[in-house]
């Protein structure tokens, strides 16, 4: 009987810590709103280094639209229109001019079936040289390296698809620890195939928000027309360029569709300008 009368008031006292709602006040702060700027460095020093190959000196396919070299080997795919070179390897080096995790979508090889199909690469980046730029496909979404990092590859095929140029299979070799300023350009007309893979610096006004596909219009002072790819993800988390903003907006140059377009993986490649022509915070 003394042991009931003991443990009553206990049980009683658990019910009621058990029913009593906690207040949540106690235990976290509503945070705080910060605008995600992703700062990138560049530079208008040219860089004054290449590899042991210049990468304008990459040996490319004749003028053949879907034209590819593979280094002379027996793990070369045997693929319609593909071809092996003695030219390849060579050793490139670079800084890396973009995140890399661009994707992009062209045509493949279905091996022994000898038949061309797409192929997508979800970790595809620039880089460049003093000589000048490359496009280079990534199959990993896994990002090694960043943007400003001199990275050292094996370039062992290339290809060339309605006039763009890439490096289609690749080793790397070696990463820089630093992250170095990107250098740029500023063209004085529409971009062509002088600018292409070589970053550039445009300024200009918003002519419309972004598309679908994260293409985004602005119009420079001289009335030229600049194409901006801003990726997806960008998009995704709510930055929002507006009609008649200007903007400076800094990055390499894709040809795809017959466009020349500027690329953009980070917020800070994109600076909003006030009536100084100073950067502002961008949202």
């Amino acid at each position: 009987m003394r042991r009931v009368l003991i443990l009553a008031p206990l049980l009683a006292a658990c019910a009621d810590l058990r029913d009593t709602p906690e207040d949540i006040d106690d235990w976290y702060t509503a945070a705080d709103g910060l605008n995600v700027t992703e700062p990138v460095s560049f530079t208008s020093s040219p860089y004054g280094f290449s590899g042991s190959t210049a990468i304008a000196d990459i040996p490319s396919p004749d003028d053949g639209s879907f034209e590819t070299y593979f280094a002379t080997s027996m793990f070369a795919p045997a693929c319609e229109g593909w071809q092996r070179s003695a030219d390849l390897p060579v050793e490139i080096e670079g800084i890396v001019t973009i995140h890399p995790k661009y994707y992009f979508k062209t045509s493949g090889c279905q091996g022994d079936r000898n038949a061309d199909s797409d192929e997508k690469y979800y970790g595809s980046y620039f880089i460049e040289d003093e000589s000048g730029g490359m496009f280079v496909l990534g199959d990993t979404k896994v990002a090694h390296f960043n943007m400003g990092q001199r990275v050292r590859l094996k370039v062992r095929a290339v290809k060339e698809s309605f006039g763009l140029q890439m490096v289609i299979a690749h080793d790397v070799e070696e990463i820089g620890r630093e992250v170095e300023p990107i250098y740029y350009q500023e063209p004085t007309g529409p971009l062509g195939f002088d600018e292409m893979a070589r970053v550039q610096r445009v300024t200009g006004t918003v002519m419309s928000d972004a598309s679908n596909f994260g293409e985004l219009l602005i119009e420079s002072d001289e009335g030229v027309t600049y194409s901006i790819k801003v990726d997806w993800e960008i998009t995704r988390r709510k930055h929002v360029w507006e009609a008649g903003e200007r903007i400076q907006v800094t990055g390499p140059v894709l040809y795809s569709y017959d466009i020349f377009s500027i690329v953009v993986m980070k917020v800070g490649q994109i600076c909003v300008l006030d009536d100084n022509n100073d950067c502002e915070d961008t949202e």
